[in-house]
């Protein structure tokens, strides 16, 4: 009996391949939505998905599947084929489990990139945040406004959060983390 993932836990015994699965789910719900999310399960569990029984399947608007397909074509997730059913032929999508692992790293960097630009943001200096819509701005943005949030004109109020700027830490060492297992194996 082996372990596998299931909704984006890790457990004991699961594989690389299963883990890329878990994290890529993730990413493609939050990125591109349920729907997506949907098509990316049925993928997985089908050797392709054809856009002319994409109704049947998996209950979503052929426009609205072609779309999200398109899209994740273009992250090389999947790859558009053709399929002869009998004497017609249909246009399907396939999954490119080879490319997931890139799909992954690519993502998990780029959000590497802005966590460290927000822990720069926040380690810069005084930050000043406005307690009605939660924005933050540094002393010179601050500054500018004359000490008043420009969105609702609420005063400005100097905050120093030091469990943001390590919460930040944690979380870029944690995608280092990740990355560095993804490409050693």
């Amino acid at each position: 009996m082996s372990s596998k993932k299931t909704h984006g836990d890790a457990t004991e015994g699961s594989t690389l391949e299963d883990d890329l699965i878990t994290i890529a789910k993730e990413i493609i719900r939050k990125t591109y939505g349920d729907v997506a999310s949907k098509l990316f399960e049925y993928l997985l569990e089908n050797e392709y998905i054809a856009e002319e029984k994409i109704v049947n399947n998996v209950e979503v608007r052929s426009n609205e599947a072609r779309k999200i397909l398109q899209k994740l074509s273009d992250e090389a997730i999947v790859t558009p084929d053709k399929v002869r059913d009998g004497s017609e032929i249909l246009h399907v999508w396939r999954l490119n489990k080879l490319a997931l692992r890139t799909f992954i790293i690519n993502r998990l960097k780029k959000t590497r990139e802005k966590l460290e630009a927000l822990l720069k943001y926040e380690n810069e200096g005084v930050i000043y945040e406005c307690k009605t819509c939660k924005r933050r701005f540094l002393v010179d943005e601050a500054y500018a406004n004359g000490f008043q949030c420009p969105h609702d004109n609420d005063i400005l109020v100097e905050v120093n959060n030091p469990t943001t700027s390590s919460n930040l830490r944690d979380l870029i060492k944690r995608i280092d983390n990740i990355i560095s297992k993804i490409e050693r194996s």
